[in-house]
């Protein structure tokens, strides 16, 4: 009898442990052909002005770089308003997929969200995610 609830015990732990989420990764290849496994956001940069907040972020391995710029118009709710990328071999335009502002009342703005890097033909080739952080390196 003790040993079926031990195992009751282990099964749930295991189920537990399959529920977590997985940490997202910063860079997701969506067809764009290119190992970004590796790649990590290594700077944020952003300036709000009025408006509007502009922020430029690189991601990168140590060989490989990708730049992203983004201009969001701050007015609720806040919106991705332009945006552009370049690096692995291309270059494109940006879709907002979510984001969150937070105003930096009584401090720098922060930013945060899930972005399509978008090639010519209009198709996503890679998603970024940026974690809600302080912008507190101007452009």
């Amino acid at each position: 009898m003790h040993w079926v609830a031990t195992m009751l015990a282990m099964a749930g732990a295991v189920m537990l442990a399959g529920c977590g989420s997985r940490a997202a990764v910063p860079v997701e290849d969506l067809g764009g052909g290119q190992d970004v496994a590796r790649f990590a956001l290594t700077s944020l940069k952003g300036t709000r002005n009025g408006d509007r907040l502009d922020v430029a972020a690189l991601f990168g391995d140590g060989k490989s770089q990708l730049a992203v710029e983004l201009h969001f118009r701050v007015t609720p709710p806040t919106t991705l308003d332009a945006g552009q990328w370049k690096g692995l071999g291309g270059e494109g335009g940006v879709r907002e997929r979510s984001s969150t502002f937070l105003g930096g009342q009584s401090g720098p703005p922060s930013i945060g969200g899930s972005f399509d890097l978008v090639g010519a033909a209009g198709q996503p080739l890679y998603r970024i995610r940026i974690p809600v952080q302080a912008l507190d390196k101007p452009l």
